[in-house]
């Protein structure tokens, strides 16, 4: 199955089997995370994996969860670089659920380690073969429904359905969903819910998950074969919005 099938079957995963994966296995997941195409490509990332099948690896964090191996997101800290992490993170996830393996997105959680120079470990990720089942029924998903997050201003086509129905799966820190959308049958304007309370850690969070649903929507787009183009406009950057705030326009064109 591909990644666009894997955004339907994913779940996220907290109990995990401490059995060894493959080595070819765990260079493949880094090899495929080199190739994936970033937001933001002037930020510098890296991944590592760190293995714990003896348990041996002393995580801390309010939200841990302890298993086997963890995948370290390493990044330049810049302006966006939380959504960057998002985006290019998800692909990897989506991939490893195809592989067999269960994930977990992570926050404020500490993987013992050295930071490469200039980066610092901006989320991390656990990860190994799962205790429950590994994929999910689409529909049992607790999400919004695409009335609640979407204003339509047009009439659509099957394509922007099947891209919203993919977006609306995306995971997000404590599914808070923190995107809404304006729709019309070319382009989706593109915000974010704000914070109720607004501290660094939640904004950092809501930021990732905002890069996840992007990295949901150019998944879809690809995969229904329209071309896709996440543009930041000016104009609406000066605009203020009660709410939120606009974060981006994607134009699909077929």
């Amino acid at each position: 199955m591909n990644l666009y099938q894997m955004i339907f079957k994913r779940r996220s995963i907290r109990k995990f089997k401490y059995e060894a994966v493959p080595e070819q296995l765990l260079k493949d997941i880094l090899a495929f995370a080199g190739c994936v195409a970033t937001l933001c490509p002037e930020i510098s990332i890296k991944m590592e994996i760190k293995e714990n099948i003896e348990k041996d690896l002393h995580v801390k964090g309010l939200w841990k969860v302890e298993a086997p191996y963890y995948l370290v997101f390493y990044s330049e800290e810049k302006e966006c670089y939380m959504m960057n992490a998002g985006y290019v993170l998800e692909p990897v996830l989506l991939y490893m659920t195809g592989k067999g393996l269960g994930t977990c997105y992570l926050g404020s959680t500490r993987i013992p380690g050295a930071e490469p120079a200039g980066m610092k470990a901006a989320i991390a990720v656990a990860f190994g073969y799962p205790k429950s089942l590994l994929y999910r029924d689409p529909a049992t998903a607790k999400r919004l429904p695409l009335k609640e997050l979407c204003v339509f201003k047009d009439e659509i086509g099957e394509p922007v359905k099947n891209i919203l129905k993919a977006v609306r799966l995306a995971p997000s820190a404590m599914n808070t969903q923190p995107w809404r959308f304006i729709v019309y049958h070319d382009r989706i304007y593109i915000f974010s819910c704000k914070e109720f309370l607004p501290s660094q850690t939640m904004v950092a969070m809501r930021d990732l998950s905002m890069g996840i649903m992007l990295s949901h929507l150019s998944i879809a787009a690809e995969e229904l074969w329209l071309n896709l183009k996440i543009e930041v406009e000016a104009q609406m950057v000066k605009k203020s919005y009660k709410s939120g705030a606009y974060v981006a326009t994607a134009f699909l064109l077929e």
